[in-house]
């Protein structure tokens, strides 16, 4: 197959780990036979990048530091420009089939232009780009909210009366198709979002896409989204880089680790003030923190720490993929400490794989995961006292510890093997492929 990967971000310009599992999956499809392509953005570019296998040609609005595009004027250019861009690409490269994985920041009238193209079109959904961000697009807001300043709502209808806008549909889309002048139920008030029933919005529509988790997936639909045809695709990693021996029941848990972006929501802070807890009676307990992310919250976790005299160590951050099976081989257990409704963490199942125990909070895709007592152990998130009693719990109960391990890597091994992972990844592909050719048809 031909496959043009459709995405926001792409390594070595990277944010967060979802760019890493688009890389990883899409460099498996090529070594597998297919033929690929990536149309990325310029984000970390001083200019576009042309040529070659990855095309960084897209325009970011509002997120990873670029600045947030409203005025009217220059979103117009900005959706002109990426639409232009998708056209050349899909003119150039012609593919079997798209594969789109997350268009936060990027413009979501894309949706309508891949609609339009003639050909099938998968998406892998592992954000809030749909559920939330799609609601809040400049673009398709000003055009479709049923209200608005008085001077924007006369300048839409003036552009509508004089067919501008069936003519702005032709470059830079601001709907599926004529009749959905206004969508009430994607861009209206709080009122009108209050009462949309799950999984009716039929302005746009999304033939072929999976989710990361079940959570996600819910979370779309009770939007509003139609959603329920959508798969469920469970993220994976490459188990052979992770995989690790269990430590015995006569080795002590004394090295904590957290592996987060560091920001309120990663809930970091808890951990610490659970081990200040936990150093009242296990005095030889330490925490190592390895991510990047907010100062103002990283300074607040430091000084926590240095008040209390808690040995907090911030590991150096070099490269995900490259540093985190050896710092996972020099802990002890794992803290997943999240205070969000998380899609998915990877870091929890390549923490499993090495054979650490995990202690974490259930919530969205990990409450799909954990089992308390079976394959991990769970506390409400922001109790930092129930964290330290089950850190405690790991510590005083070896043998419960040894087998929740055992349990949850013979689980990553099985279930969450980036090979099953990709195989079912690309059966989909194939399968949206086939199902267009034989409707086409």
């Amino acid at each position: 197959m031909k496959i043009l990967v459709l995405t926001n971000l792409y390594p070595p310009h990277q944010a967060d780990t979802n760019d890493f599992r688009c890389e990883k999956v899409t460099e498996s499809l090529r070594l597998r036979g297919h033929e690929l392509r990536v149309l990325t953005s310029t984000h970390g570019m001083n200019a576009e990048q042309t040529g070659g296998n990855v095309e960084r040609r897209m325009w970011l609005n509002g997120v990873y530091d670029h600045p947030l595009v409203t005025g009217f004027g220059d979103v117009k250019k900005l959706e002109t420009h990426n639409h232009r861009v998708l056209s050349e690409t899909v003119a150039s490269f012609q593919p079997d089939v798209i594969h789109v994985w997350s268009l936060h920041g990027l413009s979501k009238s894309l949706v309508f232009a891949l609609r339009n193209s003639r050909l099938p079109v998968v998406y892998d959904v592992a954000d809030r780009w749909l559920a939330v961000e799609l609601r809040q697009d400049p673009w398709l807001r000003w055009w479709n909210r049923p209200g608005g300043p008085i001077l924007s709502k006369l300048w839409r209808s003036s552009l509508e009366l004089t067919g501008q806008r069936n003519r702005f549909d032709e470059s830079a889309p601001t709907r599926l198709m004529k009749g959905y002048d206004r969508m009430v139920n994607v861009y209206g008030g709080e009122a009108a979002l209050a009462n949309v029933p799950s999984n009716s919005i039929g302005a746009f529509r999304f033939d072929r896409l999976y989710f990361c988790s079940q959570s996600l997936k819910d979370e779309t639909a009770q939007a509003g989204f139609r959603v329920d045809h959508a798969e469920v695709i469970r993220p994976g990693i490459a188990t052979e880089h992770y995989v690790g021996e269990i430590k015995s029941a006569s080795v002590p848990v004394m090295k904590l680790l957290t592996v987060a972006r560091l920001d309120k929501q990663s809930g970091v802070l808890t951990a610490v003030k659970a081990l200040h807890a936990v150093r009242a009676v296990q005095s030889k307990t330490t925490l190592s923190i390895y991510g990047k992310g907010d100062s103002d919250y990283v300074a607040e976790v430091r000084s926590f720490a240095a008040t209390h005299h808690l040995p907090v160590e911030f590991l150096p951050v070099s490269n995900l993929v490259r540093d985190l099976p050896a710092v996972y081989r020099r802990h002890d257990a794992l803290l997943h400490t999240a205070e969000w409704n998380e899609p998915f963490n990877l870091h929890v199942l390549e923490a499993m794989a090495c054979g650490l125990p995990v202690v974490g909070t259930a919530l969205a895709g990990t409450l799909e995961l954990f089992r308390h007592g079976e394959n991990a152990l769970t506390y409400v998130p922001g109790n930092a006292e129930e964290l330290a009693a089950r850190i405690l719990e790991i510590q005083t109960q070896p043998a419960l510890r040894v087998q929740m391990a055992e349990t949850a890597q013979q689980e990553v091994l099985t279930r969450f093997n980036e090979t099953v992972v990709i195989d079912q990844i690309e059966n989909h592909l194939d399968t949206s492929r086939q199902i267009w050719t034989q409707t086409a048809s």
